[in-house]
């Protein structure tokens, strides 16, 4: 059996955790400079991480142009377990577990 990368070993960590087990989710880099933003847009924040979910076959791809972090994936993987969160909800909630989960692990 092949070891699965970090990157992977998180998703499949974070379905669990958020009860999509049964999805299947994969990721895909993208070019960086495909993505275009506004001037006023800080240098910093200049990234694309998005997640396109299919409900139906219960697939979804977490689109990036930098490589992600936990804090990225777990944040995507709301989005496909609560698509009517807005993107406020959606922060709040990762960054608490993030933070909870990271101290369980202490």
């Amino acid at each position: 059996m092949m070891n699965k990368k970090p990157k992977e070993k998180m998703i499949e960590k974070w379905k669990l955790i958020l009860s999509l087990t049964d999805w299947d989710i994969t990721t895909q880099a993208i070019d960086p400079n495909a993505v275009t933003y506004d001037n006023d847009i800080p240098i910093e924040e200049r990234f694309y991480i998005g997640v396109s979910p299919n409900h139906t076959s219960k697939t979804a791809t977490i689109y990036h142009d930098r490589e992600l972090t936990e804090r990225d994936i777990i944040h995507e993987l709301l989005h496909v377990r609560n698509p009517s969160w807005g993107e406020d909800r959606v922060n709040k909630v990762e960054k608490t577990l993030y933070y909870s989960y990271k101290q369980k692990q202490i």
